[in-house]
């Protein structure tokens, strides 16, 4: 029995789907001001240091070699793959909000096919989600929900959780600042995040005080490796989130007991 074409599944992976954008984008796929530039030429050249969270690189090529992306190698993981497409989204954010960049800058249809059509399908693809947070743009996988969380904490804080799925494995001062952040949000409202699950707080409240976070390490855990301590970051940053996400378990619950009388 034939199947449509409508209903084929593409088994190309994220290496293949990789060197395919890095030939397009390696090619002079861009016009500006009536020359052509490779597109990642034409970024260095022109937008690079426009861009407010290059930090303290001073050219594109040398940022593309700290998020793990050589353009002369074939060589990549996924995460380096990843954040590439996080990088390109927010350039073309960038594009969008310089009105002379976005009115004189034309991408052929190749580039166009990458940057506007690939990236989305490669996301969903590979299981993972672009979030819009004002200025920037973050790619994190789909595991965790965070549309509920939205509409639960200020948006500091849903751009902090946001920020924690996005650091990577070595980044643990920058954990440590996060769930800094969040924990000093959840003891504002102490007394019914407690009574959401005591438990939970009390672990959490274990990890965020004894482990490192507010201050030293308690002693009884001063012999914890960082591999260790990053696994208790992250479990207590996903018990942060079940907890602040209570509220709206409470509600489907009601709404589901409302139905059912």
């Amino acid at each position: 029995m034939r199947i449509s074409i409508f209903n084929l599944n593409s088994k190309s992976t994220y290496k293949e789907e990789y060197l395919k954008m890095i030939k397009v984008l390696s090619s002079k796929c861009v016009s500006f001001n009536k020359k052509s530039y490779t597109y990642f030429d034409y970024i260095d050249k022109y937008l690079f240091n426009k861009w407010k969270y290059r930090g303290t690189y001073l050219d594109l090529y040398s940022y593309l070699e700290f998020i793990g992306i050589s353009i002369k190698s074939n060589k990549v993981t996924e995460e380096s793959f990843i954040n590439l497409l996080e990088f390109l989204l927010n350039i073309q954010l960038l594009i969008e909000s310089i009105k002379y960049y976005n009115d004189n800058t034309i991408f052929n249809s190749m580039c166009q096919s990458v940057l506007f059509h690939n990236i989305p399908i490669i996301l969903d693809k590979f299981g993972y989600q672009a979030y819009d947070m004002d200025d920037k743009v973050i790619i994190l996988n789909k595991g965790l929900v965070y549309d509920d969380l939205l509409e639960l904490v200020p948006d500091d804080i849903y751009e902090a959780m946001l920020s924690y799925r996005n650091i990577n494995n070595n980044g643990i001062r920058m954990k440590k600042l996060i769930l800094n952040k969040i924990y000093d949000y959840i003891i504002t409202d102490i007394d019914r995040y407690k009574s959401y699950n005591s438990s939970i707080f009390t672990c959490i409240k274990t990890i965020v005080t004894k482990m490192g976070i507010t201050g030293n390490i308690d002693k009884k855990y001063i012999n914890l490796s960082n591999y260790k301590l990053k696994k208790y970051y992250d479990n207590c940053f996903e018990m942060m989130c079940y907890l602040i996400n209570t509220k709206n378990i409470y509600k489907y619950r009601e709404e589901i007991k409302q139905i059912s009388n």
